[in-house]
């Protein structure tokens, strides 16, 4: 959103959590407040917001989006919209909370679907859209985030049972029935998004792009093989993953794989090329020191990116989930280097489609082996250096070896960890609030003024 790494911007902790006074600083400029302010866009979001909500200052329609339809959180119920063991209620148009008696509320039905409510809403902006002015939006389903769920009629095209095999070596089943049901509807939505932009005339000039934001998780019906690890790992697993980009008239070579360096800060100063700002965004004051480079000639014409490395994170020292990496590029080869909790979840996961339905002796067999196997914690010191151009399941950890050539790169990705560690600024939010004053008649809220934001620990 901002075209900086978390480190850089007081967000390097994980993901903010219901409770938790940070958000984006309003010094730090959004891609939908550059587009509107200095290229005339018209911006508009829906879904997922998740970047702090202490004060309507820091929410979408104050930084930079015209409207706003979804949430503030970081998951609920795709269909009452609600979260957290009070069911608290965060559905939001523009900065009105949409209460269940309102006749536009989302209902208990297919109709009621987020995943079908946020298309209908972003068919309505299409429909409604002065073509004379261009057009950003950013629609962040939150499908197929957890809790699992679909239409009845879109799980039942996936009968059967799936289940995967833990660290432990125990079997354990997943929901994958519902998890490809979630994906098929989010298929459906796009392809309806998609006529609808043609059958409005918006597709001759438009830009598509579709990425995700981290690896699965098995036990809610995400794998990530051939990569090893899960989503809050930090593993190829947990943070390599899936996007494509579509244009109808405007990229010139298409149907290919690229596996050039890419991270999500690109998006931002790639965006603005795109929509026709310079190629050298040093000349702009609110992006000279941003982390995300100009990707357009990459993903256009098939180039090389403009990028050699990718910072994984640079955490906070002070906590036990410390981690720092980074990704570079030498020559044809891509090393990676982490010190800290990598992850435990270190196998690659394939999820299996089992015959029959497991057993209550299953289910105390795989008790008893947890038992006796338990889970190792990693140690904050541990370090590992991959060669994943070659190596893109990390199974071979270099760190240490004594070969020259090794020795030299494993010393300039630590070097590059030191820079980026002097470059991190104070996490924003290492803490949740005690009292958080956070709920209006039912519904998170962000407060007028400073809201809630000023709340102690």
């Amino acid at each position: 959103m901002t075209g900086r790494y978390a480190h850089k911007i007081g967000l390097q902790d994980g993901p903010l959590v219901e409770s938790q006074p940070a958000y984006i600083n309003s010094t730090f400029k959004t891609v939908a407040e550059k587009l509107t302010t200095n290229y005339g866009y018209a911006a508009h979001m829906i879904g997922k917001w998740h970047l702090g909500f202490c004060k309507e200052e820091v929410t979408p329609t104050y930084r930079g989006f015209s409207s706003f339809y979804g949430f503030y959180g970081g998951g609920e119920n795709y269909y009452t919209y609600t979260s957290g063991k009070n069911n608290v209620k965060d559905f939001w148009k523009n900065l009105t909370a949409f209460d269940p008696q309102n006749p536009d509320y989302p209902t208990e039905d297919v109709d009621g679907y987020s995943t079908f409510e946020y298309v209908k809403r972003a068919k309505e902006i299409v429909k409604n859209h002065d073509k004379s002015q261009p057009l950003f939006m950013y629609l962040a389903f939150q499908t197929p985030h957890s809790p699992l769920m679909a239409p009845q009629e879109y799980k039942d095209k996936y009968p059967g049972t799936w289940a995967y095999t833990e660290t432990d070596g125990s079997t354990v089943t997943t929901d994958r029935s519902t998890f490809y049901a979630m994906v098929t509807a989010l298929d459906q939505a796009i392809g309806d998004l998609h006529t609808e932009l043609e059958n409005q005339g918006l597709l001759e000039n438009a830009i598509i792009v579709f990425t995700s934001d981290n690896g699965g998780l098995p036990r809610q019906g995400g794998f990530n093989n051939p990569y090893k690890g899960t989503k809050g790992t930090y593993y190829e697993g947990g943070i390599r993953v899936p996007g494509f980009i579509y244009s109808k008239t405007l990229i010139t070579q298409s149907g290919y794989r690229s596996q050039e360096l890419f991270h999500a800060s690109d998006w931002m100063p790639t965006f603005i090329s795109l929509a026709g700002g310079s190629a050298d965004l040093t000349s702009d004051s609110d992006l000279s020191s941003i982390d995300g480079v100009d990707e357009s000639q990459m993903l256009l014409n098939n180039g090389i990116s403009a990028r050699s490395k990718v910072v994984i994170n640079i955490n906070n020292p002070s906590l036990s989930s410390s981690i720092y990496g980074v990704i570079k590029q030498y020559g044809s080869e891509v090393w990676k280097y982490v010190q800290g909790a990598i992850g435990s979840r270190n196998i690659v996961y394939t999820a299996t489609k089992v015959s029959r339905k497991r057993t209550f002796m299953d289910r105390l067999e795989d008790l008893l082996k947890r038992s006796k196997t338990g889970r190792t914690k990693r140690a904050i010191s541990d370090k590992y250096l991959f060669k994943i151009s070659d190596d893109v399941t990390e199974s071979n950890n270099l760190y240490g070896d004594s070969t020259p050539d090794i020795q030299s790169i494993q010393a300039d990705l630590e070097k590059e960890v030191r820079i980026q560690r002097r470059a991190a600024v104070p996490s924003m939010s290492p803490y949740t609030c005690n009292s958080p004053n956070n709920e209006l008649d039912g519904f998170y809220t962000a407060g007028a003024g400073e809201g809630w934001c000023g709340c102690t620990q």
